[in-house]
């Protein structure tokens, strides 16, 4: 078996046990009663203004998309389905880390569906994903210094401010660094620099894209805090913000089941348990926002990607055509006598 399916097959194998394990050390010890007690107060205005807030926050990704691709007609309102359902094919597979699955069916629909060339559709994926990657972090950061329950994260912390300076430099370089020969060669590197670069002289379009990733996640935050309040989780706004990147961030970054099932709950669990929240209201807490944050890119998405199926079945045939004549290449290379290999 080549080294990358035995690596993804031991990716889901693990996701899928380590899911099970986490969700039943959760499960454990916690009171029924008192889990019942808390979904019973949350009431159905506090789930749909939470929702709403998610689709907000969804849609104001959607916005900062649109301002990465200036040029191209394609609408906000298309790239916030295309980003749904993107994001529900992520939730649905076992592909979890780093949402692979979901930016690749994403370029997939803006270069086959709107024509858009594939080099700046990656440009864009990459520049969204740095821009969270870095309001993220900095979210987190600022926790670690300011809040001492995460203290526990200590080892985590020099990673990600490794990333953080290197995303950075990328961005505030980004001409001088395109100019190394070895990169030119790369047209997908090459392009996402330019992009870095794009929007660093455009001062106005640069300070918007912080501003909307900042104001998305800061709506997620709102999402968490509403429910927290339903529940009586008495913790801050700012301080829920903070709880919710880094239940974010850490579960997305261990192996998973698909949409992180056990993995997030128990994340969320032991975050809360920092703060003295009993287990109970914490695992109510983490089933919905699990749900809140999962369930609406869902819902949006799966009717794009049926609407969208047909183009990518076709890749998949054209994928599997070009993997098959590759192994046949291979197996006749290596059946071919040593007299007849030229080097």
């Amino acid at each position: 078996m080549p080294r990358k399916k035995l690596f993804t097959l031991l990716w889901v194998v693990a996701g899928i046990i380590l899911g099970l394990v986490l969700g039943w050390l959760v499960l454990r010890g916690v009171n029924w009663s008192g889990l019942v007690s808390a979904f019973g107060r949350v009431s159905w205005d506090t789930l749909v203004s939470a929702a709403s807030a998610v689709i907000a926050s969804l849609f104001l990704q959607a916005v900062r998309w649109k301002l990465m691709l200036p040029r191209e007609s394609v609408s906000t309102t298309r790239l916030f389905f295309v980003r749904n359902a993107g994001l529900s094919l992520n939730n649905l597979s076992f592909a979890q880390g780093g949402g692979v699955l979901g930016d690749a069916s994403e370029l997939a629909m803006l270069t086959k569906s709107d024509n858009i060339d594939s080099s700046k559709v990656v440009a864009s994926l990459v520049m969204s994903r740095a821009l969270d990657f870095v309001v993220t972090s900095i979210f987190l950061l600022t926790g670690f210094f300011i809040i001492p329950q995460l203290g526990v994260f200590k080892p985590v912390i020099i990673p990600v401010v490794i990333v953080m300076a290197l995303i950075i430099i990328l961005v505030v370089f980004a001409r001088k660094v395109v100019r190394v020969p070895v990169l030119n060669r790369v047209r997908v590197l090459q392009s996402s620099l330019q992009s870095f670069a794009f929007l660093r002289d455009r001062k106005l379009i640069f300070a918007l894209s912080i501003l909307l990733t900042v104001l998305a996640w800061m709506l997620l935050g709102s999402a968490a805090w509403l429910v927290a309040q339903a529940i009586g989780i008495q913790l801050p706004f700012w301080m829920m913000s903070i709880v919710l990147v880094g239940m974010t961030l850490f579960s997305g970054a261990i192996p998973a089941a698909p949409s992180a099932i056990g993995t997030y709950e128990f994340v969320t669990v032991y975050l809360l348990g920092l703060f003295s929240v009993n287990k109970s209201d914490a695992l109510c807490f983490a089933l919905l926002v699990h749900a809140l944050v999962m369930l609406p890119p869902n819902i949006m998405g799966i009717p794009t990607v049926s609407k969208e199926w047909k183009m990518f079945r076709q890749l998949i045939v054209q994928a599997s055509s070009v993997l098959k004549q590759r192994v046949l290449r291979r197996r006749a290379y290596a059946n071919q006598p040593a007299d007849d290999i030229t080097v």
